[in-house]
C-alpha cells in the first residue's frame, strides 16, 4: 500500500479523499495509531479535507485501541463544527462504549441514536448484545430482544451467534439451547460457529449430553436444525 502511494506521488498523482481514508483505516485497523495520525495530519496539509468517513475511520481506530480520550476529542470536534453523526458513527461510538465496559454512555448514545431517529441495525444489537454478555447483564440481553421483536431489523446469524455466546457467558444454558428455536423463526440456519459456541459453553459447564452430540453432528453435517 505504501508502495504504490508513493508511485502515486512520484506519478504526480495527486491523493484525495478516498486515498487518506484507505490509508488511515489500513494505519488504524492494524493498530498503527502514530503513523495513522502523521498520515493524517501530511493529507490534510496537502489540502485535502475531512469528511464524515474519515472520522468514523478516526473513532474506530481509536476505540479499538481503547484511546478514549482521543476518540472523545474527535466526538467534539465533529459537535463543534456540526457533522451530523451516521449510523455507522453511532455504531463505531457504541461498540467502543461497549467494549470500554461503559454500560452507561453506550446506552446513552444508544438512546440518542433512538431519538435522532436513526434505525439500529444489526452491528449495533451485536455490539450491544457483546456488552451486555461480557457484563453479566441476563435481563438487559432479555431487553435487546424485546427490541427486535417490536422492529423489523432484518436480523443475521452473527447477530445469533452473538446472542448464544453472551448467553453462554452468563451460564443461562437453557436461553441459550432456545436461540436454535429463534433462528428457525427467523429462516436463518446455525453455521459452524454457532455450534461451536454452544459446545464450549456445555462443556464449561460441565455438560455433556444429547444436546451436545446433536451439535456436533449439526456441525459437522450429519443432522439438520430440523431434526
Amino acid at each position: 500500500m505504501e508502495s504504490t502511494l508513493l508511485k502515486m506521488l512520484s506519478q504526480n498523482c495527486k491523493p484525495d479523499i478516498w486515498t487518506m481514508n484507505s490509508t488511515l483505516r489500513a494505519f488504524g485497523s492494524s493498530g498503527q495509531i502514530e503513523t495513522m495520525e502523521s498520515c493524517y495530519e501530511k493529507f490534510q496539509a496537502s489540502g485535502i479535507v475531512p469528511n464524515i468517513k474519515t472520522y468514523n475511520i478516526l473513532l474506530d481506530s481509536y476505540g479499538k485501541a481503547k484511546m478514549y480520550e482521543k476518540m472523545g476529542a474527535v466526538m467534539e470536534y465533529m459537535q463543534k463544527y456540526y457533522y451530523s453523526w451516521t449510523i455507522v458513527t453511532y455504531n463505531v461510538v457504541i461498540d467502543a462504549f461497549g467494549r470500554a465496559g461503559d454500560l452507561e454512555q453506550m446506552e446513552y448514545i444508544f438512546r440518542l441514536m433512538k431519538s435522532e431517529r436513526i434505525k439500529p441495525n444489526c452491528v449495533t444489537l451485536c455490539s450491544v448484545v457483546r456488552a451486555y454478555g461480557r457484563a453479566g447483564e441476563v435481563k438487559k440481553i432479555k431487553t435487546v430482544l424485546r427490541i427486535v421483536e417490536n422492529s423489523d431489523i432484518t436480523l443475521d446469524i452473527v447477530f445469533f451467534n452473538c446472542l448464544v455466546d453472551a448467553y453462554g457467558r452468563v451460564g443461562c444454558l437453557a436461553e441459550m439451547w432456545d436461540i436454535l428455536d429463534l433462528m428457525k423463526e427467523h429462516r436463518c440456519k446455525p453455521d459452524k460457529v454457532t455450534c461451536a459456541t454452544m459446545i464450549k459453553w456445555f462443556l464449561i459447564k460441565g455438560i455433556d449430553d444429547h444436546r451436545v452430540q446433536y451439535l456436533r453432528d449439526l456441525k459437522d453435517g450429519r443432522a439438520t436444525d430440523d431434526t
